[in-house]
């Protein structure tokens, strides 16, 4: 069970993701009495989710010179499916503020994203 709990919650498309993100992930594959507890519990026990975080001062990034060599990137999970999709993935320059936002199915991989981000303007 524990290698499973490890693909799910701290694999590195998974990134440490929450109780209930973990969980989603867990029951679209399996499901046995107690999955809800047992997840709370995992997440709740696993040591690099637990580590305080930082508490520095934050520093500006640098301006950038031109419109995309700088960009920021996040997801909006667990959205209801349409289209086949459950996630956005969202890429803002950060000299423009200009957005894309890229639909995706949960699970994801790397090469899925690199393929559908490469062929954004396209």
């Amino acid at each position: 069970m524990r290698e499973l709990f490890q693909y799910f919650h701290a694999s590195l498309t998974s990134g440490h993701s929450r109780i209930h993100a973990t969980r989603q992930r867990f029951s679209s594959m399996f499901y046995w009495k107690g999955l809800s507890k047992n997840v709370k519990t995992w997440v709740r026990e696993c040591p690099i989710c637990q580590r305080p975080t930082s508490t520095g001062l934050l520093h500006p990034l640098p301006i950038p010179d031109r419109a995309w060599p700088a960009i920021s990137m996040d997801f909006i999970e667990s959205l209801p499916q349409s289209k086949g999709n459950n996630t956005i993935l969202m890429v803002v320059g950060r000299l423009t503020k200009y957005g894309h936002f890229l639909t995706l199915s949960h699970p994801y991989t790397a090469t899925h994203m690199a393929y559908t981000a490469t062929h954004m303007a396209h």
